[in-house]
């Protein structure tokens, strides 16, 4: 899937708005990726451990990197987790550029499954 690589900054603060007021919270980038976590694993809201909740922020992540084209899921762990392999290393991505990519991708992600 092609991405627009340039960071709007006015779209991401729109879409922590709207999160938000759906979620009834004040949502911020680690919330968003918990959310699709939760969405990709199928699982629901109820009360998860400290390890669980970065275990579906991790998830969030894999996920949007794969739609990226720097990770792909090769399939399921033992617990039934997806497991993915790099395609391309993220490492050699500074800290802001990987952040702003992740934001567009959940951009794009979201306009997906809100639709």
């Amino acid at each position: 899937m092609e991405q627009n690589n340039t960071y709007n900054e006015n779209r991401w603060e729109e879409l922590v708005l709207k999160i938000s007021k759906q979620f009834k919270v004040t949502a911020d980038f680690d919330f968003i990726l918990f959310i699709i976590g939760l969405h990709e694993h199928g699982l629901g809201f109820r009360p998860y451990s400290r390890e669980e909740k970065w275990d579906l922020i991790n998830l969030g992540k894999c996920k949007l990197f794969e739609q990226l084209g720097y990770l792909r899921q090769v399939g399921h762990d033992a617990q039934g987790w997806p497991a993915f392999e790099i395609v391309k290393s993220v490492n050699t991505l500074t800290p802001t550029l990987q952040k702003h990519l992740l934001k567009n991708a959940i951009i794009t992600y979201l306009d997906q499954v809100m639709t």
